[in-house]
């Protein structure tokens, strides 16, 4: 008997990284013939292709990655699965076939990581069929989007739904392997993926049963804490065909440990253990389709395809937006006056000579293994820092380490550049300069805090302030290198000379090898040689005469062994303070807790404070709220550091005293004894801000008034999938913080919407100095193109508009005079004031002594405009007064 052949679907679901710009290149083979190939994108993609091949015997599918990188970039190709109509295969089903030069074996386990030249080879498994292959049959022929041929011929119609499911991802690596996870559907595994520290789509294509509701399960694997390194997988979406899941929602359950159906709990982003999500994907997802639907997306292209078929892709464009620039008002903020900060007793004083407090968060990740502040994969740093300030947080103290300074500054990772673009390119160094300068122009502080000599976790290893690798001639060499580099940038306002000596560290005993003390005197002196405006902040140690406190915490040295620098009042002491659940000290199990912590803290440091020694910060303080104790630890520390030392409610501060400094740990969720002011899905921890915001610092200042520049983002036509496109704003004339508040984000079409809008704050300033420009940049399509991608911000200056008008005033009062002249003499005895105030958001009306009908009805009909101002102005200077105005 003949051997049948039809027309067979393989997908390629796969992606590409690449260190330079040339991307990861495949070819696909079957039984050693060339069938299509492809060059991949950095995005999970399902790539088609189509094969005649007999359906009663074995094949081999190869997917041959054939451009791996030799030079010093790196350039890799994952395969995440193969899919054979509808039968998944996953890397670890094939065998790696090494075609480098440098491999030991010709062969090796399969794996999704092509890092060298070579093909994973599968073997499919002979099916029966008679003359037609389920899910490849159909009526017509279609080409997807971006290529790939799907053929066909026959008649029949396929009961599955040919279905794809977008895992939006990121992880954090331990012991230089980043978090694994497969994807699978009712238990049966259809793919996987090693995350990356950025979020990033992974892609799979696979056929499900139509009409019928389906488990998709995302299975972390891999777990480990290794050397100080918590390897976790953070699941941001779930796309099934289209419909979004966060991991949070309602249909979305966390499988912990074995998928068992045990030890399951409501879903979350972060998953901490080895477990599974589980999506309870409803049968609407999944429709019956035949193989006249369009092709798969992709770039691949297939030999021997027969027909052709194309898919509408609608087109994206942004339009401009223009704005008058508002004026200034003046309000209470938590902002502190610009200008170095000096200290006066206990208090820190700022430029003003006003007693000021700083309140504000430890943004780490820069000390550590990504060489910057964590979460920039999830928004931009201008919007997290515009959050920090809206929340009332003034000041962030940014860890930093000799590492990351290291060949003049190392390349970061866990950036999404679309929504950071102006990041782009920089190195660690130059985005501390970036975040600097928008400090600056928003008015939020720096304290640049050495948080450890090599990258890493947490303090150094072995308690001291140097390391083999960065000893203390390399650490001062880099803290005066940053003083100087931001000598002229007052925004930097201290230095914390090192994070948490602990252990073998002592104080005041003279051993030039452990004495922090000294050490710190030694760079501190060689700070202010470069930059003498700067708070020098300097932590205590672990144990002193016998006495134990938490890492940097203990002070009791200073009360015999002060610490002195060549300027005087720019000392700043500083400790860390935790909870219950963070040690076992002896203090958090007595019977009075927490009433007995104002004395613990008063004995620890408060008295530097409360005998007007020297100003204390608390550099890290912070808690999960996971227990009623830590609750009840974080209310009384607050209520501490704001001056009630003695814990009966009342303030003990002296008047216009401040009371402690802090900076709460920390900013986003990545600490896992403390987490956040962020929770995992970047959303504010209200809890947390509700306890401390009590102890905010608050002044008056002059406020900014705002203005909003509305973008419109249209798609041409409608389109019948879900599309996306990523937005951010850029600097032209117009700065960021300064003009305008940076604006980044993802808009999402529903299929049939065609209109999004997105709106940037357009900020106040003095200065007169025309019209000014900034744009909206779209990116990171998905389902569509992008047609037009920038929109042109431009911000009119008010002082010019006032200026055009005056012309006019003067025209219109003439009119005026003309018209009012016969109604004026009713009103001779009597002044008449009108005064009408319109805003946007108010309305108001002040009249007093109206008593000249005559000269009201007159003025009733006049036009509410700044020239009809200026004239009104003018006529009423000596008999009455009627102002109008409209903003």
């Amino acid at each position: 008997m003949a051997t049948t052949t039809n027309a067979r679907s393989i997908v390629v679901n796969a992606y590409g990284q690449s260190g330079d710009s040339i991307a990861a290149h495949f070819r696909l083979l079957v039984d050693g013939k060339e069938v299509g190939q492809a060059t991949t994108t950095s995005a999970s993609k399902a790539y088609s292709f189509t094969a005649d091949l007999a359906s009663d015997v074995a094949h081999t599918i190869k997917v041959a990655y054939d451009n791996d990188a030799v030079n010093s970039s790196y350039r890799d190709l994952y395969v995440q699965s193969v899919v054979v109509d509808g039968k998944t295969m996953l890397p670890t089903q094939a065998v790696y076939e090494r075609y480098d030069t440098g491999a030991t074996t010709t062969t090796q386990a399969g794996q999704s990581g092509m890092w060298w030249d070579g093909a994973l080879s599968f073997t499919t498994q002979p099916t029966t069929a008679s003359g037609t292959t389920a899910g490849t049959t159909g009526s017509g022929t279609t080409t997807g989007s971006t290529g790939g041929t799907t053929s066909g011929s026959g008649t029949s119609a396929s009961t599955t739904s040919a279905s794809t499911i977008v895992v939006n991802a990121q992880g954090t690596a331990a012991g230089g392997v980043n978090a694994h996870f497969k994807v699978l559907v009712d238990g049966t595994a259809i793919g996987e993926g090693t995350a990356t520290t950025s979020a990033h789509d992974y892609s799979f294509t696979t056929s499900l049963t139509a009409d019928q509701a389906h488990k998709v399960q995302i299975q972390y694997d891999n777990d480990a804490y290794i050397n100080g390194q918590d390897r976790n997988l953070t699941v941001n979406s779930i796309k099934v065909n289209g419909h979004s899941y966060s991991a949070t929602d309602s249909a979305v359950t966390y499988d912990k440990g074995a998928l068992d159906g045990k030890d399951v709990i409501a879903g979350q982003k972060g998953l901490w253990w080895n477990g599974t999500l589980v999506v309870d994907a409803d049968k609407s997802h999944f429709t019956a389709t035949t193989d006249t639907s369009s092709g798969t997306s992709g770039s691949g292209t297939t030999t021997g395809g027969t027909g052709t078929g194309t898919v509408t892709t609608p087109a994206l464009s942004v339009s401009d937006a223009t704005v008058k620039e508002p004026t200034a008002s003046t309000t209470s903020t938590t902002t502190i006056a610009d200008g170095y900060l000096h200290t006066e007793g206990s208090q820190i004083v700022d430029s003003a000579g006003n007693n000021v407090k700083l309140t504000g968060v430890n943004w780490f990740g820069a000390e550590g293994y990504a060489f910057a502040p964590q979460g920039l994969w999830e928004d931009s740093y201008q919007n997290m820092m515009d959050q920090m300030k809206s929340l009332g947080f003034n000041t962030i103290r940014l860890p930093w380490s000799d590492a990351m300074l290291d060949n003049g500054g190392q390349t970061p990772t866990g950036i999404d550049y679309n929504l950071n673009p102006d990041l782009k390119g920089l190195n660690a160094l130059q985005i501390f300069d970036k975040i600097v300068d928008y400090a600056d122009q928003t008015g939020m502080k720096i304290i640049l805090d050495h948080h450890r000599s090599d990258d890493g976790a947490s303090a150094n290893e072995n308690g001291l302030w140097y390391t083999s690798a960065h000893p203390e001639s390399m650490m001062i060499a880099n803290s005066t290198m940053l003083a100087e580099r931001y000598s002229d940038n007052p925004s930097v306002i201290g230095m914390d000379l090192h994070n948490e000596p602990h252990g073998q560290a002592t104080w005041g005993d003279g051993n030039l090898a452990t004495d922090w003390a000294a050490a710190a005197e030694r760079i501190g002196n060689a700070i202010q040689k470069v930059n003498p405006n700067l708070l020098l902040i300097v932590e205590g140690v672990e144990n002193y005469g016998g006495s134990t406190y938490w890492w940097g915490g203990n002070l009791d040295g200073t009360k015999t062994s002060p610490v002195e620098f060549n300027v005087d009042n720019q000392l700043v002491y500083s400790v860390h303070d935790y909870p219950p659940s963070m040690a076992g000290f002896g203090w958090f199990s007595d019977s009075s807790f927490p009433n007995n912590m104002s004395s613990v803290w008063t004995d620890a440091w408060g008295y530097l404070v409360q005998n007007d020694v020297a100003p204390v910060l608390v550099g890290e303080f912070g808690t999960k709220l996971a227990t009623t104790q830590d609750t009840q630890w974080l209310n009384a520390i607050t209520d501490y550091m704001n001056g009630d030392w003695n814990g009966d409610g009342k303030s003990d501060l002296a008047a216009g005293d401040q009371g402690v400094s802090w900076t709460y740990w920390a900013w986003s969720p990545g600490s896992g004894d403390t987490g956040g002011i962020l929770n995992d899905d970047y959303t504010v921890n209200t809890a947390k801000v509700n306890i401390i915001k009590e102890a905010m610092y608050s002044g008056s200042t002059s406020g900014t008034a705002t203005a909003d520049a509305v973008f419109t983002v249209k798609l041409a036509s409608a389109s019948t999938e879900t599309v996306t496109v990523k937005y951010a704003t850029a600097d032209g004339t117009a700065k960021a913080g300064s003009d305008y508040t940076a604006a980044s984000g993802t808009l999402t079409f529903a299929p049939g919407e065609t209109a999004k809008t997105v709106t940037v704050k357009v900020l106040s300033d003095s200065a007169a100095e025309g019209a000014e420009t900034f744009s909206l940049n779209l990116s990171g399509a998905t389902k569509a193109t992008l047609a037009d991608a920038t929109g042109l911000g431009t911000i009119t200056d008010a002082s010019s508009t006032t200026a055009s008008t005056a012309s006019a005033a003067s025209a219109t009062a003439a009119s005026l005079v003309t018209t009012t002249a016969a109604t004026t003499a009713d009103a001779a005895t009597t002044d008449v004031w009108a005064h009408t105030v319109t805003t946007a958001a108010t309305d108001a009306t002040d009249t007093t002594a109206a008593h000249s009908l005559s000269t009201a009805d007159i003025l009733s009909g006049l036009t509410t405009d700044a020239a009809t101002t200026a004239a009104a102005e003018v006529l009423h200077a000596n008999d009455w007064y009627i102002h109008q105005h409209v903003a």
